[in-house]
């Protein structure tokens, strides 16, 4: 059976609302094994150029250092979380903020509960026009989203890609946020899927459940693909393969009859 490869994650200590001690970040470690990973990215929360690549990559050194020492089968790989902001592609192309594994991908969080920056968009198609892809993280949890599915299809068509928590799948986010991961999963808009663990304790690295659910409406075994061979095609730095979204018949706010078209679909 292949491993897991998680892309979205805070397992680093005492770096953001992560682990707070190497202790906890070593349990974390474990918990993700357990759970059948073998690689996982590490993308602490950056804002504003803190913290920096240095400080994450040293915190990375240190915590895989004492995975090794304690033989705990997980490989750390560099990444981060960035908050979007104006001058994101002049900070990338200085080094100053970090990609998933030093490849073209990085994460690009958009906020919760704010408006989204007028210039996102554009952002994205400029990033993408010079060689980066931004992947947003949990975007089933962005108020602004979760509004308007059409805003989906527009950031996708600038360039975005999205990456759905497998929680949101089951309902452990929230409503709003588990009826926006299924019309994404249905739209074909949901192209990489995370645990986003922030602890070991977490519900969000039990995937027995929505695995299953992804495999109930996508068939049998492609779950692998969200898993493993996905993600491991981002970190080798390659061109992901990935299905042409379902057009939409929503109105003008993209909600209501997307939805009912998805309830229909699903048997809710």
């Amino acid at each position: 059976m292949p491993k897991y490869v998680d892309l979205h994650n805070h397992i680093l200590p005492a770096i953001d609302d992560g682990p707070s001690t190497m202790v906890e970040a070593v349990l974390l470690a474990r918990a993700f094994v357990n759970a059948g990973f073998d690689t996982v990215v590490a993308t602490p929360h950056t804002s504003d150029g803190h913290p920096t690549p240095e400080i994450i990559q040293s915190r990375l050194r240190e915590l895989q250092s004492k995975l090794d020492y304690l033989s705990i089968p997980l490989k750390i790989l560099p990444g981060a979380e960035q908050q979007i902001e104006p001058d994101i592609l002049e900070r990338l192309q200085k080094g100053e903020i970090l990609t998933l594994n030093n490849t073209r991908y990085f994460l690009l969080e958009l906020p919760f509960f704010q408006q989204l920056p007028q210039y996102t968009e554009e952002l994205i198609f400029t990033l993408v026009a010079n060689g980066y892809r931004p992947v947003i993280p949990h975007p089933e949890r962005v108020s602004e989203l979760q509004k308007d599915y059409n805003l989906l299809y527009r950031l996708h068509r600038a360039g975005a890609i999205y990456q759905v928590t497998w929680g949101a799948l089951t309902g452990l986010l929230g409503n709003p946020a588990r009826e926006t991961a299924l019309a994404m999963l249905t739209a074909n808009l949901a192209h990489l899927f995370s645990t986003d663990a922030h602890s070991a304790d977490t519900e969000l690295l039990q995937l027995d459940e929505p695995v299953a659910f992804y495999e109930e409406q996508k068939g049998l075994f492609s779950a692998e693909a969200m898993l493993s061979t996905r993600p491991r095609q981002l970190l080798a730095d390659q061109i992901l393969d990935l299905p042409a979204p379902k057009a939409s018949a929503a109105g003008s706010k993209g909600k209501i009859p997307f939805l009912s078209r998805l309830r229909r679909t699903i048997g809710h």
